[in-house]
């Protein structure tokens, strides 16, 4: 594959208007009309190409560095919630049962991994603390297992514990990914600047790479990206940490089936970072997809792709997938769930957390637990939408380069999200 098609098919699409001018930068090449190379355009390429490739460094470095200051701080929350003494009331799905299958209640069952050797007392208060949670979930089971069961899941869906893992596990995944991308990013354009001067070389018979490559990596040693692979390690080691917080889950947790709804047009990292996470909620994923017509009559607006293409983006991420043809889903979603996992708590509902009051919110939470998981910061079907359907070449460009909202919308100077000029239509 030619090196010019490879840095286009592996480069974001919204990165896509930072990146070294490769293919302007050949043309230049052989521009005069006897073959030879514009050599005053190469250079102007070339130099533009240096300050747009600066520009988004510096942009993401701030960026990074901002907002790794968010995650430190909730792996902090994650730490204090983890050790944090449970109420009686809250704790029986995060402390190993002392409550045996058959109902029996194991009060002198202590897990002397975790109590002090060297405090008694500590011992003892932990034992009666264990024996009242085993008479809370005898209690319980009186009730009916299933009954039991729901509401372990809802109070442990709930709990500050589990929900500081989540949003510390999910922001630090993918602000992960986001640094591998970046990475990606720089290595494969210090690679088009090393093969372009390569080119010129051998294209005018000059030998000026050499001294080119070391002026660029003296003048953008960031190319090289040791400073966010430094960043990255840091967030691995985070990770790690978050890892060993995780509370201990209630039984059957990671057996559920998830459910989660979406539009899904011009599929993005941030839907693929959405629809990682839910498997912490469960095994089994099916997510609903809104059809052309109930897209439009949602948003006033044509999607980019058609419904197959986006079921085709989306599959490879659920285990299961619906089609919603109403701006309503909540008939759709009681058809697709059975009565029989509503009656025995296995499943669930999840979703980015840029929708908390969605539609068949009230219906949903009525039968099953709902969780929430942060969104993917600065990305956006929105951004990418602007960048390469508005109609206005200005408009294009300035998102490109535009700063974005939390939800990764692209913004003007006065925080004012930028807008389309006019309906992109489906055939765009």
């Amino acid at each position: 594959m030619k090196f010019g098609r490879t840095l286009r098919e592996k480069t974001l699409k919204e990165w896509r208007f930072y990146s070294v001018d490769y293919k302007l930068m050949k043309k230049a090449l052989k521009a005069n009309a006897d073959g030879g190379a514009n050599e005053e355009e190469f250079f102007r390429l070339y130099d533009e190409s240096q300050v747009k490739i600066a520009k988004f460094y510096q942009d993401k470095e701030n960026w990074a560095i901002g907002y790794m200051q968010t995650l430190e701080q909730r792996v902090e929350d994650l730490r204090e919630s983890a050790t944090s003494p449970p109420s009686p009331s809250t704790s029986c799905s995060s402390l190993s049962s002392s409550t045996s299958l058959d109902g029996d209640i194991g009060i002198g069952k202590l897990d002397m991994d975790i109590v002090s050797t060297n405090s008694p007392t500590s011992a003892i208060e932990f034992g009666l603390q264990q024996g009242l949670e085993g008479l809370e979930k005898h209690e319980r089971r009186e009730s009916g297992p299933n009954e039991w069961l729901k509401e372990e899941y809802r109070r442990m869906g709930k709990s500050k514990h589990f929900q500081a893992f989540i949003y510390a596990k999910k922001s630090l995944t993918t602000f992960e990914r986001e640094l591998e991308l970046v990475i990606e990013f720089l290595n494969l354009n210090e690679t088009a600047f090393f093969k372009i001067l390569k080119k010129f070389d051998k294209r005018t018979g000059s030998s000026i790479r050499e001294e080119k490559i070391a002026e660029l990596l003296e003048k953008h040693a960031f190319l090289k990206g040791d400073k966010l692979t430094e960043l990255k390690e840091s967030v691995s080691e985070l990770i790690d940490e978050v890892n060993s917080l995780k509370p201990r889950l209630p039984e059957g947790w990671e057996n559920r089936k998830v459910y989660t709804i979406g539009c899904f047009d011009l599929f993005h990292r941030g839907h693929q970072n959405v629809l990682l996470s839910l498997r912490e909620f469960g095994y089994f994923i099916v997510a609903g997809i809104h059809d052309d017509e109930s897209y439009f009559k949602l948003k006033n607006k044509y999607t980019i792709d058609n419904l197959e293409t986006r079921m085709q983006n989306v599959k490879p991420y659920v285990d299961q997938l619906f089609v919603i043809a109403s701006t309503d889903p909540l008939n759709y979603v009681k058809c697709m769930v059975s009565d029989q996992d509503i009656e025995t708590g296995s499943c669930c509902y999840a979703r980015g957390d840029d929708m908390l009051n969605f539609p068949g919110r009230e219906w949903i939470e009525s039968v099953m637990p709902v969780h929430f998981v942060p969104r993917t910061e600065a990305c956006s079907s929105t951004l990418i939408r602007t960048i390469y359907h508005a109609e206005n070449d200005e408009i294009r460009r300035k998102a490109a380069f535009a700063k974005t909202r939390y939800d990764g919308k692209p913004i003007d100077e006065n925080g004012n999200v930028l807008k389309l000029t006019a309906g992109v239509s489906a055939s765009s």
